[in-house]
């Protein structure tokens, strides 16, 4: 089930990035530069205000989990409308002071033409207006999600988010500018929303209105504070060190560092969704009492997790200096490789902590997260500054992968036999040794061919094929078990009939 769910949970985001990837020269064509980079910018400045969301979303699924396995419909509609009150609210003062102050950031942040003002302006308003049922229709989306049932939340979020991408293509290419781009994916969103609506009620949840208990919506803020807190604190290092070399280093050196940096980010971002489905059900089974289960779903998702960010990881390192030569230029090879190697290497142990996080919550221990995040924040802040003022990017990265191996180790070494239920002596034996040492291997097979193989697409190609391979082999063999694999085969038949006749 496991499994199902993780693989469902990746197709929700992979499909419309794809889609996103391969519409970007549409929309360049249909809008222009400045056009297309208006809508970016538009969307960014919205999508800023979502800092105002406490993470209520994350102690919504936990607490819904827990009183769907204990079968306590009170508290359930409870914890629902309670979160629903708080996204309406919170979308309706976000639109509205995004419509009252949309002239001031157009004339202060946005330096457009004026022949693209009125349109923007416009277009602004509507995504302003766009904002409060885009945040109920994420809400919407934890009741699925909490139950277990991420075949139908993923199912919808590739749909609807294939069809937003579209429609904003097609409304730029018909020449409705920047406001009718906006307009699309306000309706998609719109669509999305009733469809969400439809959905929870298929469900047959008992969900009629309820006034939230001091108890209910007190233990959910609780919950709720420290998940944003961490969050937050995440937000703090993943942008910083940005500001930081392009204020020490100038935009050349950023733009080197960035370049490699989302890539390997970007990447690994769609393994977390894998990660992510184990959250509602560590809740679960914390509310009836399953320890042993709970344990030994903790160690067969950490096997494979940690195999997996291991080749996703690796697939990037090998093959990290032929793609920086096709996608954007030799320019980037000399120094954005090596930089490209050190932060693949922060983020893999940086990857190491996102399942003990996700169990540490599960099992109502945000604050201990919390603590770590904030402390990892903030050391790495004061690291990349330091190693950006000394050694520029190569300094800079240095310093992430410095912190993320100092901040990792001391995470795992504190949580595991406290709130994660497997000893750190376990986790190692059973989980991360097995796990990297097979993935090694198979890339180390592969190392020869990237020496050999010119810097070219075809060499890109054959690269990133055999060595794919070559990991997806190992995987099967040696970290798969019988019962993953019959799984694996059920669920590839199910999405893709044709491959059963």
């Amino acid at each position: 089930m496991l499994l199902r769910n993780s693989l469902w949970h990746l197709s929700g985001s992979a499909l419309p990035a794809l889609v996103a990837l391969a519409t970007v020269p549409l929309m360049i064509r249909g809008l222009g530069l400045e056009g297309f980079g208006v809508v970016m910018l538009i969307t960014s400045v919205v999508g800023y205000f979502g800092v105002l969301d406490v993470n209520l979303s994350a102690g919504s699924i936990k607490f819904l989990a827990e009183h769907h396995a204990r079968q306590d419909h009170r508290r359930f509609a409870e914890t629902f409308w309670f979160g629903v009150g708080f996204y309406v609210l919170l979308g309706v003062l976000v639109s509205a002071l995004l419509l009252l102050f949309a002239d001031s950031l157009l004339e202060h942040f946005f330096k457009v033409s004026s022949d693209v003002r009125h349109d923007a302006l416009l277009g602004l308003h509507i995504a302003a207006l766009g904002f409060a049922p885009l945040q109920l229709q994420n809400y919407l989306l934890v009741v699925p999600q909490a139950l277990q049932r991420f075949d139908r939340s993923a199912s919808g979020e590739a749909f609807f988010g294939v069809i937003a991408n579209l429609a904003s293509a097609a409304a730029a290419l018909q020449g409705a500018g920047i406001s009718g781009v906006l307009s699309a994916r306000v309706i998609v969103s719109l669509l999305n929303l009733l469809w969400l609506i439809w959905l929870i009620r298929q469900l047959a949840m008992p969900l009629a209105p309820a006034l939230p208990r001091p108890e209910v919506w007190r233990s959910l803020a609780h919950f709720s504070a420290y998940s944003w807190l961490s969050r937050t604190a995440s937000m703090l290092h993943q942008y910083a060190d940005k500001l930081i070399v392009g204020a020490l280093a100038g935009p050349v050196a950023l733009a080197l560092y960035t370049v490699p940096s989302q890539l390997a980010t970007r990447i690994l971002g769609l393994t977390y969704r894998l990660s992510a489905v184990i959250y509602p059900r560590v809740s679960a089974l914390a509310a009836t009492g399953e320890q042993q289960q709970l344990r030994s779903l903790y160690l067969d998702a950490t096997r494979i997790l940690t195999f997996l960010n291991c080749a996703v990881l690796g697939m990037i390192a090998i093959t990290g200096e032929h793609f920086l030569a096709e996608w954007v230029g030799m320019e980037f090879v000399t120094l954005g490789y090596p930089v490209l190697l050190l932060i693949t290497a922060g983020l893999l142990m940086d990857s190491l902590t996102t399942l003990p996080s996700l169990v540490n919550d599960g099992l109502g221990h945000p604050k201990i997260s919390g603590r770590f995040a904030i402390a990892r924040g903030l050391l790495g802040v004061g690291m990349v500054w330091l190693g950006t003022s000394s050694f520029g990017i190569m300094g800079a990265a240095s310093a992430h992968l410095l912190c993320s191996f100092v901040m990792t180790c001391l995470f795992l070494a504190y949580v595991h036999g406290r709130t994660v239920p497997s000893s750190l002596q376990e986790t190692l034996r059973q989980c991360w040794v097995p796990a990297i040492t097979v993935c090694a291997g198979a890339l180390l097979l592969m190392l020869p061919l990237q020496w050999s193989l010119p810097l070219s697409l075809t060499g890109l190609l054959w690269l990133a094929l055999l060595s794919g391979s070559s990991l997806l082999l190992a995987g099967w063999l040696f970290i798969a078990r019988v019962e993953e694999r019959t799984e694996l085969r059920l669920f590839t038949r199910r999405l893709l009939p044709r491959v059963s006749r």
